[in-house]
């Protein structure tokens, strides 16, 4: 069977001479097919790219998102290691309150003699005598223990210093019965009731400063005794004009009176 041909006839303006071809209706369908492979293979390409384009896109918000999640879980880690403070901070002031409540003088002097409550002294002390780091001569320690600057009590700031309302100490609240901190080394000037602030303690720590601790319910010192830095001088107690168990602290230097919240070493 003979196939099918189409003849195409070109015809030049300035020639009489005619150009015939022949061609093969097969090559027609050859054409034909391959104009749908192309066509076919052309939207695969689209859809690819456009999958590709899409894949692009989101990854680029995955990696905005990524950014923000690792920011986020700094921030996470950073608040962590401060709760996990807060919980050792919070487990050594339940230790420090439990051996109170025992009540043994013994547990109590070595744990204050152990730590002095970690106390560290207000200013850098960076001396070295003949090659040895960090050396502190005498005078040098004695000075530091004089200056007033530990808690007297374990308990919460319940009203500040303030000179305008005329309240110059700092309160805190606490249970009856806990014990009572020199805040620094000195020597009992007065031990006794003193009207409305009741139960008191004056201690003059012989460099100008002079602590004052009142509501007091035992005094466990006299005048004229030296106290060292974090001794049990007393206990909590509400004698006085006071509404709740509570301890009056205050500081003065040279006879005027000082923020003691400015000496605090937490």
């Amino acid at each position: 069977m003979k196939g099918k041909y189409y003849t195409i006839q070109i015809i030049p303006e300035d020639s009489k001479e005619i150009k015939k071809f022949r061609i093969s209706t097969l090559w027609f369908t050859f054409i034909k097919i391959f104009l749908v492979v192309l066509i076919a293979i052309t939207g695969v390409f689209i859809y690819k790219m456009g999958h590709v384009t899409k894949t692009l896109i989101r990854y680029e918000k995955m990696r905005v998102t990524n950014a923000q999640l690792i920011k986020q879980n700094a921030n996470y880690e950073e608040l962590f290691n401060r709760m996990d403070s807060l919980w050792v901070l919070e487990e050594r002031i339940q230790n420090l309150l439990g051996t109170f409540v025992e009540n043994d003088s013994n547990k109590i002097n070595s744990l204050i003699d152990r730590n002095k409550f970690a106390h560290t002294p207000s200013e850098k002390i960076d001396v070295d005598y003949e090659g040895i780091h960090g050396w502190i001569p005498q005078e040098e320690k004695i000075r530091l223990e004089r200056i007033p600057n530990v808690l007297p009590v374990v308990g919460i700031i319940s009203k500040k210093f303030s000179e305008e309302n005329e309240h110059l100490g700092t309160d805190f609240s606490a249970p009856a019965g806990n014990p009572i901190f020199a805040s620094g080394s000195g020597t009992v000037e007065f031990a006794g009731p003193k009207e409305e602030l009741g139960n008191t303690i004056v201690i003059n720590h012989q460099n100008g400063y002079v602590s004052s601790y009142s509501h007091m319910k035992e005094i466990r010192t006299r005048k004229g005794h030296s106290v060292s830095k974090g001794d049990v001088i007393g206990t909590i107690g509400t004698t006085g004009n006071t509404s709740g168990p509570h301890l009056h602290y205050t500081i003065t230097k040279d006879g005027r009176e000082l923020d003691p919240e400015t000496f605090f070493n937490y």
